[in-house]
């Protein structure tokens, strides 16, 4: 297993080494002769009025929904949307994390992710997302099981060794297409959401963007007990890590240029993206509790 695994890190780490001192091709060439035209202004306008928009990008148009997280209870009453105050007592902190989060994703992590996708085919970059995805799997199992989502944390078992067998160590998903067994992601911040947990203050942290007290709780615990750390060693399970970092952000980098451009304080636009998510978060766990609840009433005899 660990041999197979070296192959694909040493075929992901040359992949992106060899695009990024290539030589540009004859798009680049002709990008870099061309005058820059910036994003059209309606489209950050669209989001400020709270309107979704479409946005083009080399996956395809993605409709992205406005942010509404209200600093006030009177502007959650003429929105008339259920929101919570925001918390971002270290701000002064946050935003110079945020720039250096930026021009590190500008200057380093974009021309890797853009030679990466530009050597390795989009088929072979989902297998590799693939057999991360599943090896993941033991990790939503236990934090399944904490949480007491037992039929989940069934999945996850059945998807693991589904796909670690039939799916050559995760590279293909048999247990989706095959057996019709979804997907059950979990981390430690859902499985403390579960148990009332709270966020906590808003926390920018380096390359990993943004977060809260909870988010780096888990982020900091799941990479103790990550089965990374116990199927390979170091510091090859580092080369891991990046590998599927580089992987993971090469799907969200052109999106993140894109809405970057267009916000007018794009650390405003992305605490409040990501605050906006939590709150969400929050209030469909207390609807799923009210319905048990509802539920569990036994009538007035």
């Amino acid at each position: 297993m660990k041999s197979i695994f070296r192959i694909i890190i040493i075929a992901g780490s040359l992949s992106s080494v060899i695009a990024c001192s290539s030589a540009p091709s004859h798009e680049e060439i002709a990008a870099e002769q061309t005058p820059t035209v910036k994003p059209e202004p309606s489209k950050a306008q669209e989001l400020s009025n709270y309107k979704a928009t479409q946005i083009q990008t080399s996956n395809g148009v993605i409709t992205v929904q406005p942010t509404v997280v209200a600093p006030t209870d009177e502007l959650n009453e003429s929105l008339e949307i259920a929101s919570t105050e925001y918390y971002d007592p270290l701000e002064f902190i946050n935003r110079p994390l945020f720039s250096f989060n930026h021009y590190t994703y500008k200057y380093v992590l974009i021309p890797v992710a853009k030679g990466y996708k530009a050597v390795i085919p989009e088929p072979a970059r989902n297998s590799i997302a693939n057999a991360f995805d599943n090896l993941r799997e033991p990790l939503n199992l236990l934090n399944n099981g904490l949480s007491g989502e037992f039929s989940e944390a069934g999945n996850n078992l059945g998807r693991f060794l589904i796909n670690s067998t039939v799916g050559l160590l995760g590279l293909f998903d048999p247990a989706s297409d095959w057996f019709g067994i979804e997907e059950h992601p979990q981390t430690i911040a859902q499985t403390l959401m579960k148990y009332d947990v709270g966020s906590g203050a808003y926390i920018v942290l380096p390359i990993l963007g943004q977060s809260d007290l909870r988010g780096t709780t888990s982020v900091v615990s799941e990479s103790l007990i990550h089965p990374v750390t116990y199927v390979f060693n170091s510091p090859e399970d580092t080369a891991v890590r990046v590998v599927d970092g580089v992987d993971d952000f090469s799907r969200q980098s052109d999106l993140y240029i894109t809405l970057f451009e267009q916000a007018e304080d794009p650390y405003v636009y992305f605490r409040n993206q990501y605050i906006q998510t939590m709150n969400r978060d929050d209030m469909a766990r207390e609807a799923a509790k009210s319905e048990v609840n509802i539920v569990g009433e036994r009538p007035n005899e």
